[in-house]
């Protein structure tokens, strides 16, 4: 008995769509399990599209946070469906960073927030003085991102979603380093932030949700 071959779908089919959009990534297997390198390839997409005018800002960082939820190739390939590959010539690295200039705050006090591009690295000294890193609005343009803190004789504070994962790593000399309201992230889906540095007679502390230090703290 013979059978007879099932057409190929054609190009408006529900599987040819799939297929389209599935050629942003390195591979047209929607059931694999995604790496790290897959979600940084679509984070570069989404970074251009940023950068281009295409996405707007809050729209990048939404797309961004499916990103780095995502589990599958399947589930990373709508979130580029809509967007052009980057010309020709450009790479789909992650765009350059406008804020990765250091943060430096001497007998001064100094914050950086709001929906800002956080770069790769980030370096903050706090010199007698306070420097606040306010990361709960930022647009992570990677899944980890590091910040090197660095107090003498002045205090760092670096406000975190409630999914990152902190991993502080620096020392202290007669200062202190703390992590309130818990180290275990909400969730397993954020951010991974990591922090490194040395406190000297200072202070460097990460909080979670909507703390504000108040500036008679940091006297």
């Amino acid at each position: 008995m013979s059978s007879t071959a099932a057409p190929e779908p054609g190009p408006g089919s529900d599987s040819g769509a799939q297929r389209a959009r599935l050629t942003k990534l390195p591979g047209a297997a929607p059931d694999l399990r995604a790496s790290d390198e897959e979600r940084d390839h679509v984070a570069g997409i989404l970074a251009d599209a940023l950068a281009t005018g295409r996405l707007a800002p809050d729209e990048h960082a939404e797309r961004l946070e499916a990103v780095y939820a995502a589990r599958t190739r399947g589930d990373l390939a709508p979130l580029t469906q809509d967007l052009p590959e980057p010309a020709e010539g450009r790479t789909t690295a992650l765009a350059p960073h406008l804020d990765a200039a250091p943060v430096h705050a001497v007998f001064s006090k100094i914050r950086r927030g709001g929906q800002w591009p956080v770069p790769p690295e980030t370096v903050v000294r706090s010199t007698f003085g306070a420097a606040v890193i306010d990361l709960r609005h930022a647009v992570f343009t990677r899944h980890e991102v590091v910040i090197h803190a660095h107090s003498f004789g002045g205090k760092i504070e670096i406000l975190v979603p409630d999914n990152a994962r902190v991993y502080d790593t620096g020392t202290a000399l007669f200062g202190k380093r703390s992590l309130p309201g818990g180290k275990e992230a909400k969730g397993d889906d954020g951010p991974v932030v990591r922090i490194t540095g040395r406190s000297v007679f200072g202070h460097v502390r990460v909080m979670r949700g909507g703390f504000k230090w108040p500036w008679r703290d940091w006297r």
